[in-house]
């Protein structure tokens, strides 16, 4: 009888481990990965949206120093050495360019709560070292110009630089803390590497939610186990040898090395001793079907969240976009407009400005040769649009109307692109050989951002559209109109 109970328990609790692998396994390499993925996500998100002027003064100055100095590692610290070498970037973090990227990098970091850490860095990739350039808050681990050597990890972005640093997960030998860290690279408008936005994410709070659900598994298969342990010291004077050779042979033929299928090696089982150790094996049915419902709802449940995100992302981006240009619509216009009268509000330094862009005769056009060349002649000064401004988001924001956000170089170059679209007008609307829809005729104002006298995005609108206007009277007068 001992050995029948002590082969109960024994069953039970090997069944038991299996699960908790199994989900363990499961959940781990699942969470990592979403991780992985979240990391590279938001550094994709850091490189892409952080203000690429300032990260090209701060690097530069940060590389300027280091590139004159004896490149001391981390082994020097406490060094007189060290010291000085550090001491010299203090006049990196008096610039305003610094300041205004750690101020980002800390907004970032508050935005995303499990992010542990957002910084750029500089890559020497002849050295294999890493740089500092600014941190998310100023911090004795990582201040600016520290070199680190690089992991082995992000050796192959040594022969593809726009790798990055490819997402990996790291433990923080002083605090034991599981990081995801990420890097992505920084480009400028010529797109060359500047230097690399990279994200920590700590994977302890989901580490400590997996181990409490395996916890509490562990416990309810047990009471499970005992469960049954009882029932056989009950039957144990029945025919034994038969159907503990049958369990013996389900537990055996239990496929574990096929976790995304269903585990039936006890709902094929037949017990047809008409007792208690009929009940048994239902037991074990039982239990095995609540322990593969459990296994395919947390696989579904993952599934469905990394299905229902790619839907969001998808709908986000069709929610921002004009079906008929392919430019930035109203929705992605009003946005822009709240951040920077965030901005404003705020008085940060902001500086940008407005371009009103009306096509003419859109109404003559559809009314005399249909819609279809209306909307012909309305993506031909989009194309028009978006080539000579290459460097700013467009918007349509009307059936007719375009603006134009101007910033970095188009904003420095201004009156010479509004000269260069107004040239390119005039030689299209003089063109008699065109169809009436390539024969384009579009008036254009501008303004600037005035800190001074502006309170709000729309009192740059508005001098910007008054100036169209005025473009419009003066192609009337010269008989621009047809």
């Amino acid at each position: 009888m001992a050995k029948t109970i002590l082969m109960i328990v024994v069953f039970g609790l090997v069944l038991a481990e299996i699960a908790m692998v199994y989900f363990s396994l499961v959940s781990s390499n699942t969470n990592q990965a979403n991780y992985k993925n979240m990391a590279t996500h938001l550094a994709d998100t850091v490189a892409l949206t952080i203000d690429i002027e300032d990260t090209k003064a701060v690097t530069n100055a940060v590389v300027s120093y280091y590139e004159s100095s004896s490149k001391p590692g981390r082994d020097k610290e406490g060094t007189q050495e060290y010291k000085d070498y550090l001491a010299q970037f203090d006049a990196v973090k008096a610039m305003p360019e610094y300041k205004r990227l750690q101020s980002y990098l800390s907004r970032v970091k508050e935005a995303n709560p499990e992010t542990d850490g957002v910084y750029l860095a500089y890559v020497d990739y002849e050295r294999k070292s890493a740089l500092y350039i600014v941190y998310d808050q100023e911090n004795e681990v990582f201040p600016v110009g520290v070199i680190d050597p690089l992991y082995e990890e992000d050796y192959p972005m040594l022969k593809d630089h726009m790798l990055g640093f490819v997402a990996s997960i790291y433990i923080d030998e002083a605090t034991d803390m599981h990081l995801v860290t990420a890097g992505r690279p920084v480009l400028d408008n010529e797109n060359n590497i500047i230097c690399y936005a990279l994200v920590d994410i700590t994977m302890d709070t989901v580490r400590s939610k997996q181990a409490d659900a395996i916890v509490r598994l562990f416990i309810y298969l047990v009471i499970t186990v005992l469960v049954i342990s009882v029932l056989g010291v009950v039957i144990v004077h029945f025919t034994l040898i038969r159907p503990v050779k049958a369990l013996q042979h389900a537990a055996m033929s239990y496929d574990v090395n096929d976790p995304d299928g269903t585990h039936e090696a006890f709902a094929k089982l037949k017990v047809g001793t008409h007792d208690e150790f009929t009940d048994l094996a239902d037991a074990m049915k039982v239990m095995e079907g609540d322990v593969n419902r459990k296994i395919h709802e947390l696989t579904e449940t993952n599934a469905t969240l990394l299905a229902t995100q790619k839907v969001a992302g998808k709908m986000a981006e069709l929610a921002n976009k004009d079906a008929l240009t392919g430019v930035r619509n109203k929705i992605a216009y009003d946005t822009q407009v709240a951040v920077l009268n965030d901005r404003i509000r705020r008085k940060e330094e902001t500086i940008f400005g407005l371009a009103m862009v009306d096509l003419n005769y859109l109404k003559n056009i559809n009314d005399d040769y249909g819609h279809e060349s209306g909307d012909h002649a309305l993506i031909k000064l989009c194309n028009i649009i978006c080539t000579i401004f290459g460097h700013s988001p467009v918007y349509r924001v009307g059936g007719d109307e375009f603006v134009i956000l101007f910033r970095g170089p188009d904003y420095e170059r201004s009156a010479e692109l509004i000269a260069e679209f107004n040239a390119k007008i005039e030689d299209l609307s003089a063109d008699k050989d065109l169809l009436p829809e390539e024969q384009v005729s579009a008036a254009i104002g501008y303004a600037e951002f005035d800190p001074e006298h502006d309170t709000s995005v729309d009192d740059v609108f508005n001098r910007a559209d008054k100036a169209m206007y005025v473009r419009k009277k003066e192609m009337k007068a010269n008989d621009e109109y047809r």
